[in-house]
């Protein structure tokens, strides 16, 4: 999972990102926490430019369990339906 623009710092194995890392995409958001086989895998966190930041277990690249912690919403807006767009938007894979 890399995008034109962004910045992996960590280990690799057989060529692949994988260990602790920090990888910062083109949007500023930054994933500090645990890859394997060049995909978000384990205990990690998205840090967004506006200060929020989303703590998650990832599975193969998708988080199966997560909070959002956010000064901008309200209790009312930390919906699961909100933390997905916030997600989605954040580590979509291109297609193709």
């Amino acid at each position: 999972m890399e995008y034109t623009g962004s910045q992996y710092i960590g280990e690799f194995v057989d060529g692949r990102m994988e260990g602790s890392a920090e990888y910062i995409l083109p949007t500023e958001t930054r994933y500090v926490g645990e890859m394997k086989d060049g995909v978000f895998h384990g205990q990690g966190t998205l840090y967004f430019p506006s200060g929020s930041r989303y703590d998650a277990i990832w599975e193969n690249g998708l988080a199966t369990k997560g909070s959002l912690n956010s000064p901008m919403w309200t209790r009312l807006e930390k919906s699961l339906k909100a933390v997905m767009t916030v997600e989605m938007a954040s580590i979509t894979r291109p297609r193709g």
